[in-house]
């Protein structure tokens, strides 16, 4: 089956890190966040994936070429203003033709098994359409789904806070054939001035067709800000090791380093007598001195933390330096980030 998932937004709330990468390579756990995605379909057997991409979309064609090496074989095609989810997938309509086709948004993140769970489903049942659902407190940021015996009743996006009688999200993961882009061809634009795919998953519920529900198991983000990379990183660390630890076997770490998971070290890491963890991830090359402390942390490759450095809600660039005994901090609302200026 074929993919199309769409990576070519700006990414503000994720800012300073997309201020010179797309959010799609933003990292989590190690890895860019697409990464996780096309690994995770091809993982399904779901091997023929169109990238939709935009802001610097030549650094997403340069890292996944012909993505051979994930077990998949991408093509591109290029969204040069953004005018909504539907106006995206409208430039993958020669990629579809008349194929049924995943459809998913290039920032969620979710267990591997879910694209595993969302072709088994449709193998076994043959619905028209599938659209996944996660389950939150209230899904006023998202689109509030309603769910009857496991078939989708209506969806409204963005609805106001408070106003849902549904625990039900949009997970930003669908199974459509070519109808969803004969109806988006028809679908007015939003207030927002937006061509939207829940306008036209809308329609075509009213016109009868049939969506079967599939609840996420496991973790679900969006990977909205670099906080909430940090934080998923952790539950992406933890979903990929029972032990909570990923250490590379070219990593270095001093006899004193004490690594308190979730936890991931990568290729040619230096860690000295240091505390790392919870929820860090130094990645390859990166660096740790003696009697530092780490938490809710992210090193970038060649990064480096010196001695005695305490971090905590930090992403530290690609190539930058920590002082010896610095203190940093961000929260679980707003992370810090150390970058060149």
């Amino acid at each position: 089956m074929k993919a199309v998932i769409l990576a070519a937004g700006r990414g503000t709330r994720m800012l300073p890190l997309t201020e010179h990468r797309p959010k799609p390579l933003v990292p989590v756990a190690g890895r860019p966040i697409l990464e996780h995605i096309v690994g995770g379909l091809a993982s399904a057997g779901i091997d023929e994936v169109c990238l939709v991409v935009g802001w610097h979309g030549e650094q997403i064609e340069a890292h996944f070429g012909d993505g051979r090496r994930l077990g998949a074989h991408i093509s591109y095609v290029w969204q040069s203003e953004y005018g909504g989810t539907g106006a995206a997938v409208l430039l993958a309509e020669d990629f579809v033709g008349e194929d049924r086709f995943v459809l998913g948004w290039g920032d969620i993140l979710v267990p591997p098994c879910n694209y595993r769970r969302l072709m088994q489903t449709f193998r076994a049942e043959q619905p028209e359409a599938m659209l996944a659902v996660n389950v939150v407190d209230d899904p006023w940021e998202g689109a509030a789904v309603y769910v009857r015996d496991g078939h989708v009743e209506r969806i409204i996006e963005k609805p106001d806070r408070g106003t849902s009688s549904t625990n039900y999200n949009n997970a930003g993961l669908f199974v459509f054939g070519p109808e969803l882009i004969g109806t988006l061809k028809q679908t007015r634009v939003s207030s927002r001035g937006e061509l939207e795919v829940p306008s036209a998953i809308g329609t075509l519920l009213e016109g009868g067709l049939r969506i079967r529900a599939l609840e996420i198991d496991g973790y679900w983000s969006d990977v909205a800000r670099p906080a909430s990379a940090l934080a998923i990183s952790g539950e992406v660390i933890a979903w990929m090791s029972h032990s909570g630890t990923i250490i590379h076997p070219e990593a270095h770490l001093a006899p004193g380093a004490e690594i308190k998971p979730p936890a991931l070290i990568g290729p040619g890491a230096t860690i000295g007598s240091a505390v790392i963890g919870p929820n860090v991830t130094v990645m390859s090359g990166a660096s740790v001195g003696s009697a530092a402390r780490l938490s809710n942390a992210c090193l970038m490759p060649n990064a480096a933390a010196g001695d005695g450095a305490q971090l905590d809600w930090v992403f530290v660039e690609e190539g930058e330096q920590v002082a010896a005994d610095a203190r940093l901090a961000g929260s679980e609302a707003e992370a810090r980030v150390v970058r060149g200026e």
